[in-house]
């Protein structure tokens, strides 16, 4: 009884609280005149912000513009605010259940989907309908009577429910399924009379002959893994990251530090371990990967690498850094630009190898080829091996002095699986890097990171003359962003955001971990173990097409002592070369320039040649672009190859066609009066060129092929075709969502093909063509009629 009194005492009091509220917002209530005076000063105000500035422009635009564009202006705002008070109106006309409806719908289609703009609008509409007329349906089944409703009661209201209800099987049923199976696209390598000799060399993505081992290391303090707490092997100490994250602070800081059980000042170094048994020494990789939900724990993705390196003589360290990742503990913020972190701690993990390597208690007492070590990342953790390559060569962190570096680790090679790049920024530019050798592979149909980034930090790997290294791209059709890691799988992001997409056409999971295998290996045994021979896989895929699935590959290769003529970065003048005093002619392109290459996100930070024929436009005659050299100034033997970086731009190759006379007018002017009614000439023109636009549109893209002619300066010539190497791929374009107004990411981007032409090919067709007088090198447009090709890095090699 006592608690019941107290209980209507409180209510009573909270009664009374909200009167006497109410009492006194009542007297800041504005009155009816003083809301019409209040809403007539703002009319005004806004008026004479449209008119003052106006009328300041008398003197230049004349008082008769200035006023039809001052009416004009207020006009519109009128009539917006009309349009406003319309809708205002008719939406307190919706009752407040519905209405809060439609808000809660909004925010889930726009939450779940991750949908903006007309594909958000088009899906918020479509489950509104379909959710409403079910629900509509039922509630009147529910609480009517429906043998007292008329006649076409019962006709509409059975339709709209079984309207709603197969919408909602219909959209359930397309969500769920995979996809369909699209069609491989011409492979344009392998459409010519050659190919290239296969490397004479075992297939790298097979296993060795060691018998592979495996271990954990960490704090023995894990709350969640046992791998790292009571049955990890090895224990290690903790590292202070607080100088390297920001975010792990406030409310989300204290449950990320509540769920791990540690801070920024204690970060564990663990790791999974997979290493020969022998006696070594072996080389040492750590990869690392990238940002995912940190409770669905990254690092045993890597297994299938652990395993095969392993086998082959490698010991591969797969690093937990889920700590860093996106966690259900960020209500409010995640961690801020933390990929310098990512890549620090594995400078402090290589620490640890060097302890153990010179420790004679240690099981890894000089079995650690700490001479030959590489770094692989993936995503983030991508992003990550490019800093922690940087800050192995510094002596300082280059965002805080006080932090001092003095790793010096003979870090000879990284790879970069899919990477992000100025996530973070040392010093506020993108990472530069300089003698390391650089791999980076991504896929076309990536959900994740859905443009090659990579390329970015590709274009930032330079090398001193003497450097023994080398740096490559690999772009891989159908290959996604997950199945690089076991863990992540074909679903690049989370349900049912990820039901968006066909992803049935995605490679088999075999298929793209057998390429991530056969690569990343042959990378590391060239670059670790100096096994050459496998360097021509990084030029071109078809020198162990035999070790891979059958996709299309587009490859970019570059090292020390390529002798660059063209790298289109020098200057903005389209007729000078890279190369001191050579000169760049032209005849009878349609299209010329030098600009940006264009990624689905942004650009690549470099530019190159645009260059395009058509040859319907010049009057069948062939277009050339040539390049004229100084003699002498090209160290060009008969061992040399001609090399360059090729990409279909798949852009108009006629975009100022010329004006077309009508030789009919010229004879008969009169002839046109007689249209004077009619469709008129110009606009049946622009029908016409809107109609060949259309077929273009449709028509398959062909592969690209032209003659590459090389001039000495006797005057003799060696004359060759593109296709001698390999046809240039048609431009990809990679069909990511089930319906294509899903996304608004562009589905292509512009990819290079390398392309390289030993001259000693080529010599018997003149053996009087001396290379080392090389003075002009001429792309001659002769084989495929129309296009419009990307050129970048032409040398000799």
């Amino acid at each position: 009884m006592r608690l019941k009194k107290t209980w209507k005492k409180f209510r009573k009091a909270i009664r009374t609280l909200l009167e006497k509220t109410k009492t006194f917002l009542a007297h800041f209530k504005p009155s009816k005149t003083a809301v019409k005076g209040g809403a007539w000063g703002i009319l005004i105000i806004a008026a004479l912000m449209l008119i003052i500035p106006q009328s300041l422009n008398i003197k230049y635009m004349g008082i008769i513009p200035v006023i039809v564009f001052t009416i004009l202006s207020i006009g519109l705002g009128i009539a917006a605010g009309l349009l406003t008070n319309l809708a205002l109106r008719l939406i307190t006309r919706i009752s407040p259940l519905l209405r809060i409806a439609f808000v809660v719908a909004f925010i889930a289609v726009m939450f779940s989907f991750g949908l903006s703009g007309k594909a958000g609008i088009i899906m918020f509409l479509f489950i509104l309908s379909v959710s409403a007329f079910t629900g509509g349906a039922a509630w009147l089944f529910v609480r009517k009577k429906p043998a007292k409703w008329a006649l076409s009661r019962k006709i509409i209201v059975p339709v709209f429910g079984m309207i709603g209800i197969s919408g909602i099987i219909l959209f359930t049923y397309w969500l769920i399924h995979p996809g369909k199976t699209m069609e491989m696209p011409e492979i344009a390598a392998l459409k010519g009379d050659y190919q290239p000799p296969a490397i004479q060399a075992e297939d790298p993505g097979q296993k060795g002959n060691y018998t592979v081992l495996q271990l954990s290391y960490g704090s023995g303090k894990d709350k969640h893994r046992p791998e790292y707490g009571k049955d990890v092997s090895i224990l290690t100490d903790s590292v202070d990251g607080s100088y390297f994250v920001d975010g792990w602070e406030g409310i989300t800081g204290k449950l990320r530090t509540r769920h791990y059980g540690f801070d920024l000042k204690s970060l564990p170094r663990n790791a999974m371990v997979w290493y020969p048994e022998g006696e070594g020494p072996f080389p040492l990789v750590l990869i690392v990967h990238g940002n995912h939900l940190a409770q669905d724990y990254s690092d045993p993705g890597y297994d299938y690498l652990g395993e095969l390196l392993a086998s082959r003589g490698y010991i591969l360290a797969s690093v937990d850094e889920n700590f860093f990742n996106g966690s259900f503990t960020n209500i409010f913020k995640g961690l801020k630009t933390e990929n310098d972190a990512r890549g620090w701690m594995l400078l402090e993990h290589l620490k640890l190898w060097h302890e153990w390597n010179a420790d004679t208690t240690s099981q890894f007492y000089n079995k650690v080829d700490t001479e030959n070590i590489s770094l692989i990342g993936h995503s983030r953790g991508g992003e990550a091996v490019a800093h922690a390559a940087l800050f192995n060569t510094l002596p300082w962190y280059p965002d805080n002095a006080k932090v001092q570096f003095d790793y010096n680790f003979k870090l000879r090679s990284i790879i970069a699986i899919a990477p992000s790049d100025g996530q973070y920024q040392p010093a506020g530019i993108r990472t530069p890097l300089k003698d390391v050798s650089y791999f980076v592979l991504h896929g076309s149909h990536d959900a994740d990171v859905q443009s090659f980034v990579g390329l970015r930090q590709y274009e930032r790997v330079n090398f001193s003359e003497n450097f023994e290294g080398f740096k490559s791209s690999l772009y891989i059709f159908y290959a996604n962003h997950g199945q690089f890691n076991t863990r992540w799988g074909r679903k690049d992001n989370s349900s049912p955001r990820i039901n968006l997409f066909n992803l049935k056409q995605l490679l088999k999971k075999e298929e793209q971990e057998k390429i991530a295998k056969t690569y990343m290996s042959a990378f590391l045994e060239v670059t670790l173990k100096g096994k050459e021979e496998y360097l021509p896989l990084f030029m071109d895929y078809r020198t162990g097409k035999d070790w891979l699935p059958e996709t299309v590959y587009l490859s970019r290769f570059d090292q020390p002592g390529m002798q660059y003529i063209c790298r289109f970065t020098e200057d903005l003048d389209l007729t000078t070369t890279s190369l001191p005093g050579g000169m760049i002619e032209t005849e009878n392109l349609t299209v010329w320039k030098e600009q940006q290459v264009k990624l689905k996100w942004g650009d690549k930070e470099t530019r190159a040649a645009f260059i395009g024929w058509n040859r319907k436009e010049t009057d069948s005659l062939i277009a050339c672009y040539s390049l004229s050299l100084p003699e002498g100034s090209l160290k060009t033997t008969r061992g040399s190859s001609l090399f360059f970086s090729l990409a279909d731009a798949n852009e108009n190759s006629n975009p100022h066609p010329k004006e077309k006379k009508d030789e009919d007018e010229d004879e008969n002017k009169t002839d046109t009066l007689q249209v004077n009614n009619a469709e008129k000439p110009e606009e049946k023109e622009k029908a016409e060129d809107k109609e060949d636009e259309e077929v273009e549109e449709d028509k398959k893209r062909e592969a690209i092929d032209f003659s590459i002619e090389l001039a000495d300066s006797n005057g003799e010539v060696i004359r060759f075709k593109l296709s001698d190497h390999a046809w240039l791929q048609p431009k990809l374009k990679a069909e990511m969502p089930k319906l294509s107004f899903l996304s608004t990411t562009p589905g292509s981007e512009n990819q290079y093909q390398f392309f390289h032409f030993p001259l000693d090919r080529f010599l018997e067709q003149n053996k009087s063509f001396s290379p080392g007088k090389l003075v002009r090198i001429s792309l001659v447009f002769d084989q495929t009629e129309d296009g419009v090709v990307i050129l970048d890095n032409l040398g000799i090699m």
